[in-house]
């Protein structure tokens, strides 16, 4: 009956302290030492995923769906705020707004209020989690939860800042205001983008090393 690896490396006077077993060792087969216990897979990644998923949906679902359907059916075919990326100005303002009308405006608010103030909220916590759980060094963690975090407040204080805008067209700091507040959101949302594919590319690189094990010595 041949001799295991750790019977060899008694035998021969070979270090004690061995890496691990070879793969597919029997436990019986393991000398002391051999054997190293598994960390236990995290959740996390599951939690993680399963938020960014329902944030993802939910703000596609407002922003794709819910806006598209009801610019196209109250404002007249008029844009809204939410999808001009360069901004707008008085003129727009008073259009969308004599085109929506009081009913109109009405239900506009009430989308900022319901699902548009939920989808930023979602994302918010959902890739401040993410970040968290997949950045080690605690400067870019701030750094990318200050991006997340400025792209959640700027998009509900734009929510905001539009529904004073048309309820007074007229208003041109109001507008301006608002006008600012849908650029800054683009911005934060290519930053948000950009944040995203950094930290999954640094997660991938990082279990992939560790997959790897450590280099031979």
């Amino acid at each position: 009956m041949g001799l295991t690896r750790a019977q060899k490396a008694r035998k021969h006077g070979g270090s004690t302290a061995s890496p691990g077993p070879a793969r597919g060792t029997r436990l019986y087969e393991a000398g002391p030492g051999e054997l190293r216990p598994q960390p236990a897979r995290s959740s996390s990644g599951l939690v993680v995923g399963v938020a960014m998923s329902v944030s993802a949906v939910l703000w596609l679902y407002v922003h794709a769906l819910v806006l598209p359907q009801f610019g196209a059916a109250a404002a007249g075919g008029l844009a809204l705020p939410e999808w001009m990326v360069g901004g707008f100005g008085q003129e727009h303002a008073r259009r969308l707004a004599a085109a929506l009308g009081e009913e109109g405006l009405a239900q506009y608010e009430a989308v900022h209020r319901s699902s548009g103030l939920l989808a930023p909220l979602f994302v918010g916590l959902a890739w401040l989690l993410f970040v968290a759980v997949n950045t080690a060094s605690r400067a870019r963690r701030w750094l990318r939860s200050a991006v997340v975090l400025g792209f959640a407040a700027v998009s509900l204080a734009g929510n905001a800042a539009i529904d004073a805008a048309l309820a007074d067209p007229g208003d041109g700091t109001a507008v301006a205001t608002a006008s600012v507040l849908v650029i800054a959101r683009w911005v934060l949302l290519v930053l948000l983008l950009a944040v995203t594919v950094t930290v999954a590319v640094e997660a991938l690189r990082r279990r992939a090393r560790t997959a790897a094990g450590p280099p031979p010595g």
